[in-house]
């Protein structure tokens, strides 16, 4: 991982504020505490659909897009193999900070960055069968497709003929290849969230962001064909949700379709009120628009390394005036009885620590890469 200075390529600015924009509400609604009855920023116990739910796949149809731009003139094979190998590294050493007891034979194998890892490699050899926009749409339709014929075959012996929580092809095929003791919650809820059939869909999302990508490079159109297909991508996840409802545990195919549906539709706004303006009237500036440009800069950064944080919080455990408990603990104990909406503040901590740090390194023109 390193930091590095700023290209002088041309960069569309609506995709790293999209990008910012996904990220900074990432860190609101992952650092959110528990209780409080705010259920519509947490995740979907099963079937269902939150703010909370679209951010990944929301990011990774952004990721996607921007891999488009990256390899438009060819795929660095050396760096995207060595990029594969960190993230999934990465994500193996997180698991292990993450279980706090190091015990090799309970790490699990799947997680965030690995699922980013494999998708992205996934979607760089889709691309070699998909030469334009279209054929790339094409396959991430027939991913989405696929999946949902595998759900619906196996969720017809389970309760209302749907998949249920202990009742999924999830619980089946990731149990056969990395044992149970070696997923999500050592295989006591019954699914993985970032298993094998979670990463088969996912690549649907980064595909779509692919397809969006070669659209920006082909450089025709881009308004329309953006908002076409954003808007095809929702109507299409209607039509899926009537075979498979929305699902984030599963990684459902109208789940995922509606994720990236949504996400294109707020770029394709972002494009319209910004790089079309801007190539009329010259750039627009103005701190809220250079603000979330900031996180959008450093997105990977930030994205995954609040994850990190979040996770120490909660493990490190001190004794502070005579009351023992982990530093997220204490500091939400604080906050209680002080402030009105404790909840919020407490996760506005963490929005301005953030800040700080996008903020910073966009003015030093410094930008985390792997």
């Amino acid at each position: 991982m390193a930091a590095n200075n700023s290209s002088s390529k041309k960069r569309y600015r609506s995709i790293d504020i999209t990008r910012g924009i996904v990220v900074l509400v990432s860190v609101f609604v992952s650092a959110l505490p528990g209780g409080g009855g705010y259920d519509y920023l947490r995740h979907a116990y099963w079937y269902g659909l939150t703010i909370t739910d679209i951010v990944f796949p929301a990011f990774l149809t952004v990721y996607g897009i921007g891999l488009a731009i990256v390899y438009r003139k060819g795929v660095r094979w050396k760096d995207l193999l060595r990029r594969t190998f960190l993230l999934v590294l990465y994500g193996l050493l997180f698991n292990l900070i993450a279980s706090w007891s190091f015990d090799l034979s309970t790490l699990r194998f799947t997680g965030v960055l690995q699922l980013f890892a494999i998708t992205g490699l996934g979607v760089v050899i889709l691309s070699y069968l998909a030469k334009g926009w279209k054929s790339m749409m094409a396959l991430g339709l027939l991913i989405a497709s696929i999946y949902l014929t595998v759900l619906v075959l196996s969720g017809g012996s389970c309760e209302g003929g749907v998949p249920q929580r202990d009742c999924n092809p999830s619980g089946v095929v990731d149990v056969l290849v990395f044992g149970e003791k070696h997923m999500y919650a050592q295989g006591e809820k019954g699914f993985d969230p970032e298993g094998i059939l979670s990463m088969f869909s996912a690549l649907s999302n980064v595909a779509f962001g692919f397809a969006v990508g070669l659209v920006l490079n082909g450089g025709k159109q881009i308004l329309q064909r953006v908002f076409g297909i954003s808007i095809g991508l929702i109507s299409l996840a209607f039509i899926f949700n009537n075979f498979i409802e929305l699902n984030k545990r599963l990684w459902t195919p109208s789940f995922a379709i509606l994720a990236s549906g949504l996400t294109l539709l707020l770029l394709a706004i972002l494009f319209y009120l910004i790089d079309t303006r801007e190539r009329k009237q010259g750039k627009l500036t103005g701190i809220p628009l250079w603000y979330l440009e900031a996180f959008g800069r450093n997105s990977f950064l930030i994205y995954f390394g609040k994850m990190l944080v979040f996770l120490l919080f909660g493990k490190i455990v001190i004794n502070l005036f005579e009351r023992e408990g982990s530093l997220a603990s204490l500091l939400f104990e604080f906050l209680e009885g002080r402030v009105a909406y404790p909840h919020f503040f407490y996760s506005g901590l963490f929005i301005v620590f953030w800040s700080v740090v996008a903020v910073v390194m966009h003015a030093n023109k410094k930008y985390v890469r792997v």
